[in-house]
This record gives structure tokens, sequence and C-alpha cells, in this order.
């Protein structure tokens, strides 16, 4: 009997133990040390790093002046890391426009720019007006970090993080298409609308 006992308090702790939070902004500095655009070391931070990382409450505020708090968002987030000097960034905005027609109201879509506010201004008259833009306050030196309102991003842009409505970080992307001479904007626009949308919906499996 005290080793059944025994036996289920060790199961209880070691269950306890393995489902305790780990928080992205208690590792982020220490785990993503360089952005890399090689796609095994990509794959290996996002494993390691974002993956079922939970997010803490962020202050947001936009570029109209309005603050939303993460944690008072019922529903899931997509939050997206953009700069206006990023061609795939702009190569994204149609995709990404239809996206928050079909989500809308489903999906919290919040996108971070490494831009102050007198750049996000000018990609903003392309977006769709349902989007939360944040602007950085101050540049940082290296162009593919942003921080703002307490949220580090480190991994260069366009990127996207799923999170749940528990704020569980569900999965990571980065990159998109934009025309080329070879490449239009049909083709490019039905690419990053099947990848956004395929990126999207395991968050309502």
């Amino acid at each position: 009997m005290k080793k059944l006992l025994l036996l289920l308090t060790l199961l209880v702790g070691t269950q306890s133990f393995s489902q305790k939070k780990i928080y992205y902004k208690d590792i982020v500095d220490d785990c993503i040390t360089v952005s890399g655009n090689d796609a095994a070391m990509l794959e290996d931070i996002v494993y390691n790093c974002i993956k079922d990382k939970h997010i803490s409450n962020y202050d947001f505020t936009s570029v109209d002046g309005e603050t939303i708090s993460t944690d008072a968002i019922d529903i899931p987030i997509v939050l997206l890391a953009a700069a206006t000097w990023c061609a795939p960034c702009w190569g994204e905005i149609p995709a990404l426009n239809k996206m928050v027609e079909k989500y809308d109201g489903k999906v919290k879509f919040i996108m971070l720019f490494w831009d102050t506010e007198k750049g996000v201004k000018r990609m903003a008259k392309k977006l769709d007006k349902r989007i939360f833009l944040v602007a950085s306050k101050e540049l940082t030196k290296n162009r593919a970090t942003i921080r703002t309102s307490g949220f580090i991003h480190k991994l260069d842009y366009p990127s996207a993080y799923l999170i749940t409505d528990s704020k569980r970080i569900l999965d990571f992307k980065r990159g998109a298409v934009s025309p080329t001479k070879s490449m239009g904007w049909d083709e490019v626009n039905k690419i990053n609308e099947k990848e956004l949308d395929s990126f999207i919906k395991p968050v309502f499996k």
C-alpha cells in the first residue's frame, strides 16, 4: 500500500512538473542568439525556443492610439512581424487581407513593425483596417529584431506566431513570396494565401 501511494505521489509530481508553463519572454534572449537563414537551424529554433511556449500579457498600442491587452483577447491570435523595407512583407499583403476577411471574428491579427510610426502609416494604407498595427518606439540596430511593448522578435520578416486562445504558441512561420520578373501577382497571391491558410487552420483543431 505504501509503495502504491509513493508511486502515485511521484506520478502526480512528475505530471505537474511536465505541465509547468514555459514563457517565451523568459527564454527568447538566451535561446535565439542569431536570426540565421539555415533551414535546419530555423527548425531547431522554432522547436526549442518558440513552439508550445506561452506568451505573457502584452499591452500593445496601435498607430491610431488604441491599446489592447493580449490577456483580454479570448480568440486565437496571429502575431505578425514586418518591416516596410521588406519586399516579401509587401508581397504578402493581398493574401493577408484575405485571411483577415476569412477569419474575421475568429482570429485577432496583430502586426508588429521594426519601423517607427511614420513608416508604418505608409504600409497601413494597403492593409486591412482590422489588423492591429503596432509601430516601434525606436529602431533597433539589428534590423532582424523588434523589441516593442515588451515583446521580442528576432527572426526577420515577414514572420508570424500562431497563438491559441490559451496563449500558447502553436506554430511559427517565416517568409512569403513577392512578385518577380518570372512570377506575377496572381501566382504570388495564390501561394501566399495557401501558406497562410494552412498555417492558421490548425488553431481550430
